[in-house]
């Protein structure tokens, strides 16, 4: 199962390439706390405060094609659907700046319907708004 977005994103690729791969643009759209490895094989650590708790999200960098790709994998997260999921963005340039397929891939059917999906879902269409005002605008609602 996965979560898929289409974007159209009236900014260069790099840019977007940029927001979704270094430490500032994740900071700028989706976790302002967090320690980003803008490597291929290195690590990214985001905290978000959900109510006071502090929640830490694990991932690891599979695959980074400049301007085109970026490929994460998750390796801790509290809530357990998201454990070996992928995050993926796929860039590609369009005659008004570029169209861009988000998408949360890769989960277990098993969590059809359960709360631990559908919340990611919802939650995924705040970050989307948050990366296209991030890319055209320079400003998020990162969390």
């Amino acid at each position: 199962m996965d979560i898929t977005h289409n974007l159209a994103i009236k900014a260069s690729s790099g840019t977007i390439y940029n927001a979704v791969a270094s430490q500032l643009g994740i900071q700028g759209w989706w976790c302002k706390d967090s320690a980003v490895g803008e490597n291929e094989g290195e690590t990214s650590l985001l905290k978000f405060d959900k109510q006071g708790t502090i929640v830490e999200m694990g991932f690891k960098t599979v695959s980074l094609n400049p301007n085109e790709e970026v490929v994460w994998e998750c390796v801790e997260n509290a809530n357990p659907a998201w454990l070996g999921t992928q995050i993926i963005t796929l860039i590609s340039v369009s005659d008004d700046g570029c169209q861009v397929q988000f998408s949360h891939a890769n989960f277990d059917e098993k969590w059809a319907g359960q709360e631990a999906f559908t919340m990611t879902e919802g939650t995924w269409g705040h970050f989307m708004t948050s990366l296209v005002a991030y890319c055209e605008g320079g400003e998020g609602q990162p969390w």
